[in-house]
């Protein structure tokens, strides 16, 4: 067959294991209905190579090589990315995907192409069967050079990850709420909008590979050529400029022409962009720290926070963030390092799929600086493009980074008009003190690795340094707010923001949004601001996290759990945005299969962070499996030991369980981890209740009671949650008066709280009316399953059938 474009042998190429048709035939099922798609979505016929038979040569077992060159000849190549299709060691993936990857890159279109919208996607269009690992996803990734964009045609339900059928028994309970008929539909799209661009693509290199003849007067035939002697194709500008040279030489007798060259000339050098690099907008591209080559330390950390910031400000390019440089340098087994050198930033940016990474350094030249920057292949580690700036002096040397910052943005195919409108100095963004700009680089590194004291000590150091350093008081702001004193942290944002004006926009929306959440209280302003700074920098992972805690504290869940999601969509390391959307899924929306899922993913993601494990035990107990339950609380404990929230939970299955000394241990560990976690004593009193231990059982809850009159009220007076854990207390050391007197005051003081008055109803012995108080509870939205089950104080109501249909009414 042929293709749709002359010198192509196939339009489409299907590669696929044959472990994935083997057993249902769901490769050629797919096939048939893509082909029947093509035929409504294409006027002309479409070619596409199929390999059916699995004895018709083309197995893993023959050599090949020469039979498949030709057909994979093609526009475009679907490969079927599955489980098994990531295998290294297998056919479809050494003679199919990588040879096609190889062989489009250097053909006359390459791997990336223009669509008519203006988009740009790749001539390899994976079509995903199975929820991946981070590892295949990488492996893919590190074979396309760049982030996998599939079209997923995968049921995922609790417990369950395989393809999508076309005819689906149980569609509603796809957890991905994907259709097969519009699965299809999107592939033969995509593939429709791939084609039409390099068709275009190939029109216009016809035409422009065509001479034209321009007279004057009959005497002159310009003859116009856009290939370089090389045969390589030139770039647009490239082409511009060697017709505008020609040209200029008949300036006289061409003056109205010459103008409209000039025009188009000076139009494509502002507004052209695109770059010869494998690079396309919002990539990622990682800076390593400066290699300082002179004798003067101020370089060491300064210059690597002014140059990112420089080229953070495009809205084109997306920068590695520093937070997640250190976050990899520990996934490699790098702990007591922060500096990011050439050879680590390579090996870094190979496993986190960026294809181009940025080297600059600093060196003296007779009474000058030299400032350069390599851009390096990361799989190759070839320098592809060079820039040196030179400096006078010192002082030079922020306005040498802006200009460097301009050269590289540029490289990467950045326009410069883009440039322009994106590009405030340095010295105006940060500060002139590069002494100040080491001092809070320092600060920067200590606040990502939860130093908060020593972050807050540098920030007060660089603002003493540079008394007008924006970003260095609202950084002291935001982390006084955070974790030491709020007053003055609301001070120094307040100040902060009357000179926000005059940073990057990037920063100046962050403040903004931090001053509105932190500083005015109006969570609604900071979700506006927050959302302009996303519009424009879509990428911004911190950005989105924002965003999840904004709507999380407006009550605005489902907005909450997007962004999370997109948070970790950036990012599937990111254990904070997994954390928080898993918090909401279970206290706000009592959803178990979105928490089973992903807690599922976090774990795979992040295996050595606690709150997959801890998330996922929370999945068994709503399911009512304790010992499963138990089984990830002590994963969690494994990973992080001294983490109290899963050693609580722990503590509660044990105690289920009827294992109480157990429990009682768990507890007196919670206790020596931190004195001020009460609430240990209060369970310890259960436990030993349950053993028949009445005089210990009364001496823990009396340490309770202790506490919470003699510390807790005096401090929180207005609390009414205190008075309920005191009616508690006091009902179950037997006094029946006090509870009731406590719980009057608490209802007095917030009406609201059905769930915590339902709790000493149960130990007072007054079921029904605590089961109306929890049907209010849940009819107002509360949805937090796993403290209905674990709750000790609920324990009368848990095999009770009013409960368990109360329950039912309210939780699929």
């Amino acid at each position: 067959m042929s293709s749709l474009i002359q010198g192509y042998n196939y339009d489409i190429f299907i590669s696929y294991r044959q472990k994935d048709n083997k057993h249902d035939g769901w490769v050629t099922d797919f096939v048939d209905n893509l082909k029947g798609e093509l035929d409504s979505t294409f006027k002309e016929e479409t070619s596409v190579y199929f390999d059916i038979n699995p004895h018709d040569g083309l197995l893993e077992t023959h050599d090949v090589d020469e039979s498949l060159k030709d057909k994979l000849k093609c526009l475009i190549f679907i490969p079927i990315i599955s489980r098994t299709y990531c295998d290294p060691k297998s056919f479809a993936w050494e003679h199919e995907f990588k040879a096609f990857v190889k062989q489009a890159s250097k053909d006359q279109f390459g791997l990336k192409v223009k669509l008519p919208n203006g988009n740009i996607a790749s001539r390899v269009l994976p079509v995903r069967i199975y929820e991946l690992d981070h590892a295949d996803i990488k492996l893919c990734e590190s074979v396309l050079g760049g982030v996998l964009r599939a079209i997923d045609f995968i049921y995922s339900s609790s417990g369950v990850n395989r393809p999508l059928r076309s005819k689906e028994e149980n569609s509603h309970d796809n957890l991905n709420h994907t259709n097969y008929r519009d699965q299809i539909n999107k592939t033969a799209n995509a593939l429709n909008d791939i084609i039409s661009g390099l068709q275009i693509i190939h029109a216009a290199s016809a035409q422009s590979k065509t001479e034209a003849a321009v007279t004057d007067d009959g005497k002159t035939k310009v003859k116009q050529v856009f290939m370089q002697t090389s045969g390589k194709e030139e770039s647009g500008e490239q082409q511009i400029k060697r017709i505008f040279r020609f040209r200029l030489k008949k300036w006289v007798y061409l003056v109205p022409t010459s103008v409209i060259i000039i025009l188009l000339f000076l139009s494509l050098i502002v507004f052209s962009s695109g770059s010869a690099l494998p690079f396309d907008k919002r990539d990622w591209v990682l800076i390593t720290d400066f290699e300082n080559l002179t004798d003067n330390p101020v370089f060491d950390r300064s210059l690597y926070t002014a140059f990112s910031l420089s080229v953070s400000q495009s809205r084109y390019i997306n920068v590695f963030p520093r937070s997640r440089m250190l976050e990899s340098l520990i996934r490699m087994g790098i702990v007591d390092q922060t500096f990011v050198d050439e050879r680590t930033g390579q090996e870094m940016a190979v496993r986190e799929g960026i294809n181009l990474y940025i080297a600059p350094n600093i060196s003296e030249v007779g009474n000058r600086y030299a400032i350069a920057a390599k851009i390096i292949g990361s799989g190759s580690g070839d320098i592809l493009e060079s820039e040196i700036i030179y400096a006078e002096n010192q002082d030079g040397i922020l306005p040498g980074l802006d200009q460097l910052s301009r050269k590289i943005r540029r490289d990467l195919g950045e326009s410069r008009y883009n440039i322009a409108l994106q590009d405030k100095p340095l010295k105006q963004v940060t500060t002139s003190s590069l002494e100040a700009l080491k001092l809070y680089s320092t600060a920067i590194d200590m606040h990502i690795k939860t130093d908060f004291e020593g972050a807050k000590k540098y920030y007060e150091a660089a603002l003493n340094t540079d008394t007008g350093f924006t970003s260095a008081r609202a950084s002291l702001g935001n982390i006084n707010i955070e974790r030491f004193d709020p007053a003055l942290g609301k001070e120094l944002l307040s100040r902060a923001v009357q000179s926000v004006d005059k940073l990057t926009e990037r920063e100046r929306l962050g403040i903004l949004a931090f001053y509105a959440a932190g500083v005015e209280n109006n969570l609604p302003k900071a979700i506006e601001y927050n959302n302009k700074r996303i519009k424009l920098y879509p990428d911004d992972i911190a950005a989105r996290n924002n965003a999840g805690w904004y709507y999380q504290n407006s009550a605005m869940y489902e907005e909450a759990v997007r962004e999370y999601k997109e948070a970790v969509r950036i990012n599937p390391e990111m254990a904070l945005a997994y954390a928080a959307m898993l918090w909401i899924y279970e206290e706000y929306l009592g959803d178990v299969d979105s928490i089973l899922t992903w807690s599922e993913k976090m774990i795979s993601e992040n295996p050595q962070n606690v709150w997959g494990y801890f998330y996922m035990g929370s999945v068994w107990l709503m399911k009512d499996s304790i010992g499963k339950a138990k089984t990830y609380y002590l994963k969690a404990r494994e990973v992080e030991p001294d983490h109290i929230l899963s050693l609580y939970r722990l503590a509660h299955t044990c105690r289920i369980q009827e294992q109480y000394e157990e429990a009682i241990q768990i507890l007196k560990h919670i206790l020596e981890l931190d004195r001020n976690e009460i609430s240990a004593y209060y369970d310890m009193g259960i436990n030993y209740e349950r053993l028949g231990n009445n005089a210990e059982s009364r001496k823990c809850y009396s340490s309770f009671k202790k506490i919470a009159t003699e510390e807790w009220i005096k401090e929180w007076p207005d609390d009414a949650g205190i008075y309920i854990a005191l009616a508690a207390v006091s009902a179950r050391l037997g006094d029946m008066d006090d509870p009731q007197e406590l719980l009057s005051k608490a209802i007095g003081m917030d009406s609201t709280l059905h769930t915590r008055f339902a709790e000493v109803l149960c130990l007072q012995g007054r079921l029904p009316e605590a089961l109306q108080q929890l049907g209010m509870a849940l009819e107002d939205g509360y949805r937090n399953l796993t403290w209905l089950k674990l709750n000790p104080d609920l324990w009368e109501l848990y095999y009770d059938i009013r409960f368990r249909n109360l329950l039912e009414k309210y939780f699929n």
